[in-house]
């Protein structure tokens, strides 16, 4: 792996590690949110291409799960809390 690599690699745990601390953050974030985006459209992606080109079942449901963090981490951080 070259630089490059190391540092898609890089960026996407930190973007899977933002989304994932959404879902236990008690405060709004932004960030979070945005995490949360990126890691569903990604995933989403990610799970449509595994279906699509090796018909890979467990693929494609270990994308769907890494999706399913990314929206319920947008969803915790853009639902109103009660105070």
């Amino acid at each position: 792996m070259n630089a490059t690599g190391t540092l898609f690699l890089l960026a996407g745990l930190i973007v899977f590690g933002t989304s994932f601390w959404g879902l236990f953050n008690r405060k709004r974030s932004i960030f979070c949110a945005l995490a949360g985006l990126l890691v569903f459209l990604g995933a989403g992606l990610g799970a449509w291409l595994a279906w699509m080109e090796s018909n890979s079942a467990i693929g494609t449901a270990i994308y769907l799960a890494i999706a399913l963090v990314g929206i319920v981490s947008v969803v915790r951080q853009i639902m109103p809390r009660k105070t």
